[in-house]
């Protein structure tokens, strides 16, 4: 009998990589959203389907607890509204997480204010890091737009749903033009959050390293660069392709093991070409939303740490195959488009140039597509129409 894994937050595309690729390998898959309309449900792959409470309304740990004892579970993929749900039963769970670290380092690394601060006690890790400010009360905003004088902007106030005061926060982040909208977007999040971080601006292009480390051992290892980004001045990356810095992924390595994660991570960078400079922006210490590009790479990270649960460990070490591209057109390479098109900050050539860069990748028939997936095509037809109706 096949091992049966629930695999949360079907909803996003990121974990609908992670359902394909266990349901491909073999396991039991069974997807898990809070809508019936989530897209992993109606994945080819899965195996069965489960619509949960919110995990804010207070029901979910309890509905998780009869679910795992009726359907006998062996293996939970969690993500970080997951593991927020269940901080105060986390212990109870632990058994079914692959690589679970203690509760302290994983609310440490989902927090941006609290990975910061252990960053930067560290010489290793303060290296390559943009200008940031943590910030806790009202008071401090004098000093904030002193220390904004000499920081390029834009900037980036950025709240934790860790810090959150009260149940149902979430993350959030602000994109500020000027320091006097930084200000403005710290006052307003202050009230609401323990601790606030404001970040400088990184120049240059996005890269996202993924790390699998297991038992103290990096076992698998990729790296993606972003072409496109929903919106464009940054955001999900709508359309990327593989990549390879040895420098920067030797600092992704140091700077995952300072925070002492254990499991997959994306860890997030700004490149600059010009000048070969790059800088730590944020560990996302989960499934990241590229990962069929991953796939499509044969960098399998799902499947290699199932496997390790259950006792098989293999190993994904070295480069990527370079040129393979990947993209997510239904919402979010559109969303490239047209958040450029609307902008203020862009002017015709940009335009003209986003218009026809969208026309050529639409005709590249190299380029793989996130939902146009061995199998699972369905889903690409089912965003189409979602999309449009919309």
């Amino acid at each position: 009998m096949s091992k049966r894994i629930l695999v949360m937050d079907a909803h996003a595309v990121g974990m609908l990589g992670v359902i394909r690729s266990l349901g491909r390998a073999g396991y039991s898959v069974t997807a898990c959203a809070t809508s019936a309309s989530a897209l992993g449900l109606h994945s080819h792959y899965a195996e069965d389907v489960a619509v949960h409470p919110p995990y804010a309304s207070g029901n979910f740990a309890s509905w998780l607890d009869d679910y795992i004892s009726e359907r006998r579970v062996d293996m939970i993929v969690p993500s970080e509204g997951f593991l927020h749900a269940v901080r105060d039963r986390y212990e109870r769970f632990v058994p079914l997480l692959p690589d679970a670290v203690p509760q302290d380092v994983w609310e440490g690394c989902m927090s941006k204010v609290d990975s910061d601060a252990i960053l930067r006690a560290h010489p290793d890790g303060a290296c390559n890091l943009p200008f940031s400010v943590v910030l806790t009360g009202a008071h401090e905003l004098a000093g904030l737009e002193l220390s904004l004088q000499s920081v390029a902007s834009p900037f980036y106030v950025k709240g934790d749903a860790g810090k959150a005061l009260g149940e149902t926060g979430n993350a959030v982040v602000h994109r500020c033009l000027s320091i006097a909208e930084a200000l403005e977007a710290v006052a307003e999040l202050l009230p609401n959050y323990q601790a606030v971080i404001c970040q400088g601006h990184a120049p240059g292009r996005k890269v996202g390293v993924s790390l699998w480390r297991h038992r103290g051992e990096f076992r698998a290892e990729s790296m993606t660069l972003g072409i496109h980004m929903n919106p464009f001045h940054g955001g999900m990356m709508s359309l990327r392709e593989t990549f390879w810095h040895q420098s920067l992924l030797e600092d992704a390595k140091r700077k995952m093991e300072l925070l002492g994660w254990e499991g997959v991570a994306m860890m997030e960078y700004k490149w600059d070409p010009d000048s070969d400079r790059f800088w730590f922006i944020e560990i996302n210490a989960r499934y990241w939303g590229y990962l069929h590009l991953d796939l499509y790479a044969g960098k399998d990270f799902p499947c290699l740490q199932a496997d390790a649960f259950f006792g098989s460990t293999r190993s994904a070490l070295g480069p990527p195959p370079s040129g393979i591209s990947c993209r997510y057109l239904f919402p979010a390479d559109i969303g490239h488009v047209l958040s450029l098109l609307k902008s203020r900050e862009t002017g015709w050539r940009d335009r003209l140039r986003t218009i026809l860069g969208f026309i050529f990748w639409s005709l590249n028939l190299r380029c793989h597509a996130d939902l146009w997936f061995p199998r699972d095509r369905a889903l690409y037809w089912r965003a189409a129409f979602d999309f449009f109706r919309r």
